[in-house]
């Protein structure tokens, strides 16, 4: 290991740029309200991340609005907002009250001719203009040269450099399309380290197209990267980001490298990010995956029970999951009509869920709820129903509530749906058929709002949660709105019809919620 540590320039610290809402919010059907960025925010910050990016705030109103809320909320990190080299996206995005902004100019010789239409000394002018800009008006700046790794070195050495001398502190390199090696990423870092001050932060922003993600963020570290953009559970467009929690714990673990996150707090965020933005955790996924730290084979599980050591290379307490005693204590507590406050609240922090006094009050009702049927309630019970009510837009955003449905179908008799919904202050009360139960209540529905009529069904899974006529049946929908925006969304209940309208008017309600600030002012900038 000696040999391998003489090539490398291992930092002493690196900081973790998180950039969930900005390009973790990129995914396919996510999209997160006001609210929850807020709410990201504030556990973003007891994770202990350095820097929060809060989004783009050219892209709409909501945006916009979002990332002056958690300007606001005078956080104990620094917040940044991403802006292209243009004076009014870099003043909208000042004026948001933010410490830092990300500014950004693609310097590949492909995103230059067929995207920007410009020539390199273009690029390189806009770029040092707008670096000089933000530091004239007292803020931190950091740039990224999109694209990255498929750009020319000595331009892309030229660019960082004149950005340096402008007042750019921290220069972060994208491997904006994911591929890039781990070999050519850290013989990429070690090129820019030698060209620019040594008091400048380099930066890295990985995409995982190739699975390569983590990898390529390790190796330019290895080469004296101080700061790693990254995600929760590595959500982001296409195949993704980097995930945070691989990152931190590897940095940690395998390098011995100090950070600033708190690692107890990796799995009560990563659940957030999991019921916020409905991508299910793999169970294999490393670090927060379900399969994280379960052992089948007989081998293992005994010498797991005498050392831990043996087969797990981090004990599941290091990021706030538990086992043991505490554990088994938490496992032993049956929820169901009789349940108190307190027993429920320990049930659910044991799975890493965030909610608010409010929502804590709504799973009780449901849970008492299904008791007074005599339903025997299971833990996957209780897990769905946190899912479907912690999920929903907040109460100030559900723009659409259900408040009757009415299904007649059986054999021989064509399916009819009627129901009775809260659209803004106005109620309405429609009927449709369909091929089957939850058609003919969406065909209701799409008589019924017109929000409903530009929307398709793109994904449908019901699950049952546990066996028996009784079970509850879990719904997962995706919709696609006629700009090809998807959006995901979740509803439990013991009638599987009524769970798979709720989930259609929570997947429409965070449409709306999304759309009611709207305003695609990104193609109206030159």
């Amino acid at each position: 290991m000696s040999d391998v540590a003489s090539e490398i320039r291992l930092p002493d610290n690196v900081l973790i740029f998180d950039t969930t809402m900005r390009d973790g919010e990129q995914t396919p059907g996510v999209s997160f309200t006001v609210n929850e960025k807020k709410n990201i925010a504030e556990q973003l910050t007891k994770l202990g991340v350095d820097v929060i990016e809060a989004g783009m705030p050219i892209v709409s109103k909501g945006e916009e609005k979002a990332i002056r809320e958690i300007a606001k909320l005078e956080l104990d990190t620094e917040i940044c907002a991403l802006a292209r080299t243009n004076l009014k996206e870099i003043d909208l995005a000042i004026d948001c009250g933010v410490d830092r902004v990300h500014i950004f100019i693609a310097t590949s010789d492909l995103h230059m001719k067929e995207k920007l239409n410009m020539t390199r000394e273009q690029v390189l002018n806009s770029a040092v203009e707008a670096v000089r800009y933000v530091k004239e008006h007292g803020l931190k700046v950091e740039f990224s040269a999109e694209d990255a790794t498929r750009s020319d070195l000595n331009f892309l050495k030229e660019i960082y450099g004149e950005v340096v001398k402008a007042g750019a502190g921290v220069i972060n390199v994208p491997d904006t399309v994911g591929c890039t090696t781990p070999r050519a990423y850290a013989y990429l870092t070690k090129q820019l380290t030698d060209v620019v001050k040594t008091d400048t932060i380099i930066s890295v922003h990985t995409h995982d197209d190739f699975g390569l993600a983590v990898s390529n963020s390790l190796a330019a570290v290895e080469m004296g990267a101080k700061q790693v953009h990254a995600t929760v559970n590595g959500i982001g467009e296409r195949a993704g980001n980097a995930s945070l929690e691989e990152v931190v714990m590897s940095l940690i673990a395998l390098y011995g490298i100090k950070t600033n996150i708190k690692t107890e707090n990796i799995f009560e965020t990563s659940k957030l990010i999991e019921n916020l933005s409905g991508v299910k955790i793999a169970p294999n996924k490393s670090i927060v995956g379900d399969n994280a730290f379960r052992h089948e084979s007989g081998i293992h599980a005994h010498a797991v029970l005498v050392d831990p050591r043996t087969y797990e290379p981090i004990t599941p307490d290091v990021i706030g999951r538990k086992r043991g005693e505490k554990d088994a204590t938490v496992s032993s507590i049956v929820v169901g009509k009789h349940t108190g406050r307190h027993s429920l609240k320990a049930k659910l922090d044991s799975y890493g869920y965030i909610y608010s006094d409010e929502q804590l009050g709504e799973i009780m009702d449901r849970i008492k709820k299904l008791g007074d049927k005599g339903k025997n309630v299971t833990d996957k019970d209780l897990q769905a129903i946190a899912e479907d009510i912690i999920s929903r837009v907040s109460e100030e955003e559900q723009f659409l509530k259900l408040k009757e449905l009415l299904v007649i179908t059986g054999l021989n008799i064509t399916p009819t749906a009627t129901v009775r919904i809260e659209v803004g202050e106005e109620e309405k009360l429609v009927s449709d058929l369909g091929v089957g139960p939850v058609d003919a209540a969406f065909n209701a529905l799409q008589k019924a709002v017109k929000a409903f009529g530009e929307m398709s069904l793109v994904e449908y899974n019901l699950e049952a949660i546990t066996g028996g006529t009784e079970a509850l049946g879990f719904v997962t929908v995706k919709i696609k709105d006629n700009k090809d925006k998807l959006y995901i969304a979740k509803a439990a209940n013991e009638d599987i019809v009524s769970a798979s309208v709720q989930a259609l008017i929570n997947a429409v309600n965070r449409k709306l919620a999304y759309d009611r600030n709207y305003n695609n002012r990104v193609n109206s900038i030159s």
